[in-house]
Parts: structure tokens; sequence; C-alpha cells
């Protein structure tokens, strides 16, 4: 059952880095390659033969020509291997089979609640491989793995997580998924933070594609952060995902769950939101909400702030504009190309993401040496996590 992943595994290191320029250029020729790997013609034919002879790429077309015969295109052979990628976050859970051209072919989510524990979520993703697998007749054989992008903190070589926070569910503390996933499937399992998959995929296929330095930032429950600076991804010492959220703004400030006072977190998440908007109504503040407060949440504040509700408007500029003086901070001591706003708040609230921008841009203490863009949710959007998941096991098969 294992033989194709055994043919992936025969390739050379040569050939591996020729697979991994096609898979990023989408389609190229040999000439393109042969100017990025300086290599002769003839070892960059011998090292083509088994890529071709395993089935990885094949010729998909012609390209411009320089004058003589048109070249030969050679693309990922799409349905080659596919990979499952997941994202474990805490609102939600998704799952996709992308194939060799991270193209999605199909797609599930569920929400997480306080029934859904690590045995009950795990039961449901395995269920829908198992359901996957049958209904596109795809053998165990052509999954390369499965990748999973999950809220931190982990350990990823055990690939077990940690002691994450706000869960609904009781039970997600050191959870073995990892072997969890390898008692029901033969094909291997790999995991990280959902934060660093996600900006992984932006980095290798999105809009960082040809930048060294980049970072992702997804606005929800916490501050979820993943960053690559001169191409390789920054973690942790316990691999969390969160230490942007607990940047201290305010050394008198509210107090955090992690105990210090002043964090990011405290100003600028959905709980923060929704907190501090309840708080001003119980105050008497006037708002065009009509839903009694315990009904009352962030998608609700956000839409009334569109809707130029004052209060919630007031609300969604307040803790923007701490998340942006956050990132101006962050700006000041990584200096990146680009910076990626995701997540729940980016996607609800134009008015979150543009304050976000204003401020830091204004704030900006290198804007007058350094252009750092910002983008909204990036190439890939809610799919992020879930496609760098699967992004995550090609780079593990091509690295070694």
């Amino acid at each position: 059952m294992k033989d194709l992943r055994m043919n992936f595994n025969k390739l050379n290191a040569d050939s591996k880095r020729i697979l991994d320029i096609i898979i990023k250029s989408g389609a190229t020729t040999k000439n393109e390659i042969l100017k990025i790997t300086k290599m002769k013609l003839t070892t960059l034919n011998r090292f083509l033969e088994p890529l071709e002879e395993f089935d990885l790429i094949e010729q998909i077309g012609v390209g411009e020509s320089s004058g003589g015969r048109k070249p030969t295109l050679y693309g990922i052979k799409e349905d080659s291997f596919y990979i499952f990628g997941i994202d474990i976050s805490r609102t939600y859970t998704q799952i996709i089979l992308v194939n060799m051209k991270m193209n999605i072919i199909c797609k599930e989510r569920f929400i997480m609640d306080e029934s859904t524990s690590p045995e009950i979520t795990i039961q449901k993703l395995t269920e829908v491989i198992s359901k996957t697998l049958n209904d596109f007749d795809i053998p165990h054989n052509k999954i390369l793995g499965l990748g999973i992008g999950t809220v931190g903190p982990i350990d990823r070589e055990k690939g077990i997580i940690k002691n994450p926070v706000n869960f609904e569910s009781i039970g997600w503390l050191n959870v073995p998924i990892k072997s969890m996933f390898e008692e029901n499937f033969d094909f291997p399992v790999f995991i990280d933070n959902g934060s660093n998959t996600a900006v992984l995929a932006e980095y290798i296929l999105g809009v960082g594609k040809g930048m060294n330095n980049i970072a992702y930032f997804n606005c929800g429950i916490g501050i979820r952060t993943g960053t690559i600076t001169s191409g390789v991804i920054i973690r942790s010492i316990n691999d969390g995902e969160d230490a942007f959220g607990h940047m201290v703004i305010d050394v008198d400030g509210d107090l955090c769950s992690c105990g210090n006072y002043g964090c990011i977190e405290c100003y600028s998440s959905i709980k923060a939101v929704t907190r501090k908007f309840t708080a001003e109504v119980k105050k008497g503040r006037i708002t065009k909400i009509h839903k009694a407060l315990h009904e009352i949440n962030y998608k609700d504040i956000t839409k009334a702030a569109e809707e130029k509700d004052s209060l919630s408007k007031e609300i969604i500029i307040g803790a923007a504009s701490i998340m942006g003086a956050g990132l101006v901070n962050y700006i000041n001591l990584l200096n990146p190309n680009i910076i990626i706003l995701s997540g729940p708040l980016i996607k609800s609230s134009s008015l979150f993401y543009d304050t976000c921008v204003k401020v830091a841009n204004s704030k900006n203490f290198l804007r007058g040496n350094s252009q750092v863009f910002f983008n909204k949710e990036g190439s890939f959007g809610e799919d992020a996590i879930s496609i760098g998941a699967a992004v995550m096991v090609i780079n593990d098969f091509l690295s070694t």
C-alpha cells in the first residue's frame, strides 16, 4: 500500500528541488529551471526523468518562443497524490482534501462547542476522511499525508496539543492528536500552529510569494500570529502562537487571562470587543442593536458599526487602534515586507481592518525608509490554515 509514497521518497535532493520549483511556479520550462538551479541541461534531464517516471510531473503545453522552437512547459500532475489539511480553531474545525496543485477537492466544516471534545472532534474528522476516500475512490497510498494546523501551544515533535485556552469543550489538555490519527490511518501526520501553517501557505503560494519577510495575524477569540523572517518560520520556545496578543500595551490596563495587565488581547479580540460593548451599555450608553445583552455577539457589533451606530463604531475603532499600535511595535522590530490581517474580526469589519492599517502606517517609525504593505485576508482567506497544513506535508517530503 505504500509503494507510491516510497517512490516519492526515492527522489534525490536535486529531483526534489526541481519538483519544488515546478510546484511553486505552476508551469515552467527547462530553461527557467536551468536559470534557477545553474545545472547543465544533461544534468537537468537526468533529474527530471524520475519525476516523469513516477507520474509526478507532466508536459502541459508550450511556452512563448524566443526565436526557435517553442519550449515545453512542465507542470505538476495534480492527481499524483492528495493531501488532507485540517484547521482546528476554537470556534470551528475544517478539513479539506487538496490535489498536488493545492486545489481544494472537497471541504467540510463543523462548529466547535461544548460537545466537541478531542475524542468527538477526531471521530468526526476520521469519518470525513474515510467517506472522502470512498466517495472519490482514492486509495490510501495516494494520500501523501495529513497536515494539522491547530490552536497552540503544541509539542510539534510529539504531535500533542498541550493546554490551549478558550475551547468551549473540556478535555483539550495534552491531546496526542498525531498518534490518534495514526491509529486510524497509515499515512503520515504532521502538526503545527495554525498561524504558522497559514503564513506558510501565503509565503509559498499566496500574496507573500517572492517576499522574504511576511507576517500573518488572525484576529479572533485570541490573536494568533505567524511570522516568516528571511524565509524561516520564527518559533517561540513552547511553539505558542499568541505572543503578540500578550504584548503589553498599557502597564496599568485591563487584567488579561494570562495574568498580566494591558495585553493587546485585552482590547482587540472578539471577547474584548463584546465585553467592552456590554460594559458601556450597562453604564447607560445607547445603541441601535435591539437584542438582550447576553445575546449580542461581535458580528452584531461590527454590523452595527458599519451602519453608523455610534457606540459600536467607537468600540471597533478603539479595539483596532490598540491593534494598530501593537502592529507598529512589530513593524519597528521585524520590518516585514507584508502584513496579512485575517480572522473573524477582519472578515466581519472593514472598519476594524482600515483602522488597524491607518494607525500602523501613521505611527510607523520606519515609514520614511521602509515600505510595509498590508493585505486583507491574504490569498486564501478562511482556508489559509488548512491549505497551509497541506503545504506543510509537501514541504516535509521535499526537505527530507
